[in-house]
């Protein structure tokens, strides 16, 4: 299946290429190309550590390219493709049949491509000895039918759960929202910090707190700036089922992530909307291509169109 994966995006990407350049009058319109130029790309701002170092190697070896990034919520970043404002977003689930009317409307094509799987974290304060969760554990703190780290069966005595996340309308949020069905329109107990950089910082000075964040905040172990925060929380260690077994538990990287162990693994794409053989699918190429594969690999992401060798670890406490 992973092979077939993988032609398929370099298939799609070559066809969109032939036929690009075929059409040398209407690459003429266009004051880009795929190695020069200027573009607006929309991120989702859980993967904006990886989107920072794909960038940085694409125009170090680019010299005539740049790409501007805005860090939005993904609702937002989607509503700037529809709107026009950026060619491309970089976000964690499909267009809704609304969103593709728009296209389908405006006779507009747009190509999606996933490049990289990575894993919604939970972090809890250092001194708080609790470090596994179940997926019913958590649903039942978002419904609101439990609220106390004594109330889910934790050894903590901190007292009521503090859940906290980035943004109201961010990709971590949402995929909660679809993972266990809830109803969209009911609040849930959530207190939004701004930023996954703002949960991590508000983890860190209350104890009864529970962070979720993209775990590309945390899983760079050459970045200094992930290795700090990971050495200020605890990653909690997920199950999908009850259980009071440690080896039903596993942590948000690499290799549970890999052969999705990790019940709370998700996959990252890229959507663009490009006419014409431009800076977006030259840095599409890129992002799917060996080198921008290997920085996915890097930040402690698993690369969807490469094969890779993983590796068993886990983060201790």
């Amino acid at each position: 299946m992973a092979i077939m994966k993988i032609k398929s995006v370099v298939l799609s990407l070559l066809v969109a290429a032939s036929v690009f350049s075929c059409d040398k009058s209407t690459e003429s319109k266009f004051s880009d190309g795929p190695a020069k130029g200027e573009i607006s790309i929309a991120v989702d701002e859980s993967f904006q550590p990886l989107l920072i170092a794909e960038k940085t190697a694409f125009e170090n070896n680019y010299h005539f390219a740049k790409i501007n990034f805005d860090f939005h919520a993904e609702n937002e970043a989607i509503a700037d493709l529809l709107n026009e404002k950026v060619r491309a977003v970089v976000v964690t689930r499909d267009l809704t049949e609304k969103e593709k009317e728009i296209f389908t409307r405006e006779k507009v094509a747009y190509r999606s491509f996933n490049f990289a799987a990575d894993g919604l974290a939970l972090l809890v304060h250092p001194q708080n000895v609790d470090t596994l969760m179940s997926l019913p554990t958590l649903k039942s703190l978002l419904l609101g039918e439990k609220n106390t780290w004594e109330s889910i069966g934790a050894k903590s005595t901190q007292g009521e759960v503090a859940l906290v996340v980035d943004k109201a309308n961010s990709s971590n949020i949402k995929f909660l929202v679809d993972k266990f069905g809830l109803d969209i329109h009911k609040p849930l107990p959530i207190f939004a910090a701004g930023s996954n950089k703002a949960v991590i910082e508000y983890v860190k000075s209350h104890k009864n707190a529970l962070g979720l964040i993209g775990s590309n905040w945390i899983s760079d172990g050459d970045n200094p700036t992930s290795l700090g925060f990971i050495r200020s929380v605890h990653v909690m260690s997920v199950s999908d089922k009850l259980s009071q077994s440690p080896s039903d538990f596993y942590q948000p990287f690499g290799y549970n992530l890999a052969l999705k162990k990790y019940p709370l693994r998700r996959d990252v794409k890229i959507i663009l909307k490009e006419s014409h053989l431009g800076l977006g699918t030259g840095f599409v190429n890129y992002v799917c291509g060996d080198m921008g594969q290997l920085i996915v690999l890097k930040a402690g992401l698993i690369p969807l169109t490469r094969p890779i060798t993983i590796r068993q670890y886990q983060i201790s406490q």
